[in-house]
């Protein structure tokens, strides 16, 4: 966990050829888990002050919020991005907010002044603000806009096809975010930079738009996000998603690029994947007027290794004793942080294709599902008395539990009506491992807690 720390905070602060300068212009309040329109509203009336950006209001979301495009430049070569079309997917929002800040900074007046003569760049930072104000992927009307490319059903989905239709980009980056699980090749590292130049038919051809999407994609990550962060780059499959905007946009002729950012380990808001991000934004402008790009090779890209889906998970318990009246096994629990009291993902051999963003080595413990703490009157759970209770054998609460204030750092569960001695599949994640007939450790949702 220090190695990963350490990582993380070299990585922050390292001199990387594309990210010397970029580094300072990370914009201060983006390091949390979730982005709202208000907060990128001051950054784009900030950025819309300097000569050289235009900010227009494209249109508006189902419940009438903002959503804004900043142009920058007048070249021949058109570059779009779009970010949080899933209002959950926070990450590049934050990105391009530090993005203009380089872009807008005194200091780099010159590198600005190289480029917007030869390339004109289009930034729509938040397609979803509605889904974003609540933090969920779909928009204010239950809908994916990502798979309402050909109805556009939606405000917000021709709001960006509109933008696509009148600015006509050679380039198109898809910018989202994926979710933690994913590894950079089966048993691979996490998959912190995750990549794919979409299919745009169901045979998924290859003609000379996606081999050059292809081309460009290898020459943005391959070399960089190897430098900055080694091992955790992957690429999606090329199923065709009929629906979706980034195939949809490939089917138009432009060469689309999307980038999903992924966890890092001990880095819970994604700020590694946020400064990969940037980087990579910068990269894309010096090389599309440079044309460097074009060195790379369609091989390239196809060595970039799959994303393996489910290669990761947030607790893995491993080989831990069951006793049971049918007989004595071994087995691997396996918990997500996910909702909000996480239940039991996984059982049986989980360890052989999976890793842990923590990981027990059970092989010396039981499990022990514990007993019913009964509340008949008021009661305050601190860390402290909270762990007293565990150790005593208590991993749940029943009885008046309305009486329970929580004010620890673990949550509560409350017990089921049956119990059963051996673990279940979504069954509570609240159970202890003991050995010697005590108990050990606890666990509650994704939480290991050390009981000695």
């Amino acid at each position: 966990m220090y190695q990963y720390a350490l990582t993380t905070a070299l990585l922050l602060s390292s001199s990387h050829a594309f990210a010397n300068s970029i580094e300072d212009t990370r914009v201060h309040g983006f390091d949390k888990p979730a982005i709202y329109y208000s907060d990128i509203e001051p950054q784009l009336k900030k950025a819309a002050m300097h000569p050289a950006i235009t900010l227009q209001q494209l249109g508006s979301s189902y419940q009438g919020q903002p959503i804004n495009a900043l142009d920058i430049g007048s070249g021949a070569i058109k570059v779009m991005m779009w970010s949080q079309m899933h209002g959950d997917e926070n990450t590049a929002t934050a990105a391009l907010m530090d993005f203009l800040t380089f872009i807008t900074a005194p200091e780099n007046a010159a590198w600005l002044k190289e480029w917007q003569t030869k390339l004109t760049l289009r930034i729509i930072p938040m397609v979803n603000p509605d889904g974003a104000a609540i933090q969920t992927r779909h928009n204010a009307q239950g809908i994916d806009l990502n798979r309402d490319a050909k109805a556009l059903r939606t405000q917000e989905g021709q709001i960006l096809m509109a933008a696509a239709t009148q600015f006509k980009p050679d380039f198109g980056f898809n910018l989202h975010d994926q979710n933690a699980y994913y590894g950079a090749g089966k048993k691979g590292k996490q998959a912190t930079i995750s990549v794919l130049a979409p299919a745009y038919n169901e045979a998924r051809e290859v003609n000379t738009t996606r081999a050059e999407a292809m081309q460009f994609t290898a020459h943005l990550v391959a070399a960089t996000v190897e430098n900055m962060i080694p091992g955790h780059l992957g690429k999606y499959n090329d199923s065709y998603s009929y629906r979706s905007f980034g195939d949809t946009f490939s089917e138009k002729g432009i060469r689309t690029i999307l980038i999903e950012s992924g966890a890092y380990p001990q880095d819970p808001n994604r700020q590694v994947a946020r400064k990969v991000n940037r980087v990579l934004y910068k990269k894309a402008i010096d090389s599309l007027v440079t044309g460097d790009w074009k060195k790379a090779t369609v091989a390239q890209y196809h060595a970039i290794p799959f994303n393996a889906k489910d290669n990761w998970v947030d607790l893995l318990i491993d080989d831990v004793m069951v006793n049971s009246e049918m007989g004595d096994y071994q087995i691997d629990i396996a918990i997500n942080d996910k909702g909000r009291l996480p239940t039991i993902k996984e059982l049986g051999d989980i360890s052989s294709i999976r890793q842990g963003y923590q990981t027990l080595d059970a092989s010396k413990l039981s499990f022990n599902i514990g007993n019913s703490y009964i509340i008949t009157k008021p009661i305050t759970l601190t860390d402290s008395t909270y762990k007293a209770l565990l150790k005593e054998g208590y991993s749940c609460f029943s009885g008046q539990v309305h009486k329970l204030t929580n004010n620890s750092q673990w949550p509560i569960y409350t017990c089921p009506s049956v119990f059963t001695s051996i673990p279940t599949l979504h069954a509570p994640a609240a159970f202890l491992l003991t050995a010697n007939h005590a108990n050990q450790y606890a666990v509650l949702g994704a939480k290991l807690i050390g009981l000695n």
